[in-house]
């Protein structure tokens, strides 16, 4: 790979993670920035997801600072019963199907699913009793979790099968409802800076065992018709994220769906928000125990590197495949649409329903920093509970120069 490249080094300790990389990079010349990312987090061998890192990170931070923590199992079992809510409206929309499809992506420990059939079992016996659960897991770590965590169901009979990605599963064979908490975020992304001559690429280099990050030219045109594609033009020196994986993840999710809708749940934003002259840096960042920092090359494959969602990308992109976005809101708006509030009334104040609550409730917490996309296919445009209160508006997915 012949580039002409400018430096601008970060440096790493010599871990084994670390040693392979350099010799990949000795091999077959520098990474881009996304294929580093992939193997930080999913490399077989030493990979944070893939050797059960995010297990240990038991806390979401909530808001942009990071300085308040919630625990991820106190917050399912409200979370899971407002989801049961719009599962069963869902299924009614569909004409309550003989086998109702709830496919998970990325489902963790597999509390949320566990505190999902549960909540479902005791209000929705009808849809309990058709469903069958797919878990799209590629972490060996991950799914001998979940495998624990599910155990009771799956003696029970519930339909449960695991797959590592989507690629396995027919065309058009599945009825129901693809949820994701916290998944895309996660994705590799390509790190990208606008200059005076145009569009260069982040790539990740050995310097004396220590990986560094260059900029230089672009591994693929596809960078530059992804921000064309939303009408996007960035100033001179801003630095961003382009999630192309993204991109692929919402075509496979509209190829195998037949009918049904979409949940996607995540930190992130629209395109106009996106790139806004305060993220002008980008969006990245990386987590190990409660700490943040905006450095990736540090404890390489110990810690969480994520980068914000552009919902507008995952909506664009869903129309031009099949998926009609059916509403975009934050996640304060959508358990409000399900009535978070009065699943927690007449509970002592102290309980952890009600601290979830009030934490999902409160200005300027998970609740609004977190959104969430609806889209749907094969029915007809519905109107969903959890769509009743919108934080925006209809058009707040385009960008608006």
């Amino acid at each position: 790979m012949n580039k002409h490249i400018d430096n601008q080094g970060m440096a790493s300790s010599a871990s084994p993670i670390v040693k392979q990389m350099t010799t990949l990079i000795e091999e077959t010349g520098p990474l881009t920035f996304a294929r580093f990312m992939e193997l930080a987090l999913y490399d077989e061998e030493y990979g944070y997801y893939m050797t059960g890192g995010g297990l240990s990170r038991s806390t979401t931070p909530i808001g942009g600072e990071g300085s308040d923590f919630f625990t991820a199992p106190s917050l399912s079992p409200i979370l899971a019963k407002c989801l049961v809510r719009q599962l069963e409206e869902i299924d009614e929309r569909l004409g309550h199907p003989p086998v109702f499809h709830l496919v998970e992506m990325g489902p963790g420990d597999g509390t949320l699913l566990r505190d999902l059939l549960q909540e479902c079992q005791e209000q929705q016996g009808s849809l309990f009793s058709r469903l069958a659960c797919i878990l799209v897991e590629r972490s060996p770590a991950f799914r001998r979790r979940q495998r624990d965590a599910l155990a009771a169901w799956q003696e029970q009979g519930v339909g449960m099968q695991w797959v590592d990605d989507l690629q396995s599963i027919p065309g058009g064979s599945l009825t129901g409802t693809f949820l994701s908490n916290e998944l895309v975020d996660a994705f590799p992304v390509h790190r990208v800076r606008m200059e005076e001559d145009g569009l260069r690429e982040s790539y990740v280099i050995n310097c004396d065992n220590a990986l560094q990050e260059q900029w230089g030219e672009l591994s693929t045109p596809e960078l530059v018709s992804f921000l064309s594609g939303l009408d996007v033009k960035l100033p001179v020196g801003f630095i961003t994220e382009i999630n192309l994986e993204a991109v692929q993840w919402i075509k496979q999710v509209a190829m195998v769906l037949d009918r049904g809708v979409v949940i996607t749940i995540d930190y992130g934003h629209t395109a106009q928000d996106y790139y806004a002259p305060e993220r002008k840096n980008g969006t990245l960042m990386g987590y190990y125990r409660h700490t943040v920092t905006t450095d990736p090359f540090t404890r390489v494959g110990e810690q969480d590197l994520t980068a914000h969602v552009n919902f507008s990308s995952l909506a664009r992109t869903g129309e031009q495949v099949g998926l009609t976005t059916t509403g975009f809101t934050n996640l304060q708006h959508f358990l409000m649409g399900l009535g978070i509030e009065e699943l927690v009334e007449g509970r002592e104040q102290e309980s952890d329903a009600v601290r979830t609550a009030a934490q999902l409730l409160r200005p300027h917490g998970m609740g609004t920093t977190f959104k969430v996309l609806m889209q749907h296919k094969g029915i007809v445009v519905p109107a969903l509970r959890g769509l009743r209160h919108r934080a925006f508006f209809e058009s707040v997915l385009e960008v608006v120069h």
